[in-house]
């Protein structure tokens, strides 16, 4: 069975592709709940590592508009193990809000 740390925030706040959560030593990012909203529409899309493994699809958000996803017990989704969790944006418009993740050793 896999041992979850107590849940830990990250603002979001980028106007670019940047990484949002740091790698862990050791585990994974598993994303419990998030708020984000912008200004300009665009897609956004949460990768294992920089440049990495999309592990959302494309999101498009509206015009001062914002995702959430709810705290979910399970997880929404994950990064590989000791590897960043990143934010794509398809756009250079501000994106903000906050992460609630977990650290998932297996």
């Amino acid at each position: 069975m896999a041992r979850l740390s107590e849940v830990q925030y990250a603002v979001v706040s980028v106007t670019a592709t940047a990484t949002v959560v740091a790698a862990l030593t050791a585990g994974k990012i598993r994303v419990v709940s998030l708020f984000v909203a912008n200004t300009t529409a665009q897609t956004i899309t949460f990768k294992s590592g920089a440049a990495g493994t999309a592990v959302t699809g494309a999101m498009a958000i509206g015009t001062l508009s914002q995702i959430t996803l709810p705290y979910n017990s399970q997880g929404w989704f994950e990064t590989a193990a000791a590897t960043l969790l990143e934010l794509f944006t398809s756009g250079s418009t501000l994106v903000a809000g906050v992460i609630g993740y977990v650290q998932v050793d297996n």
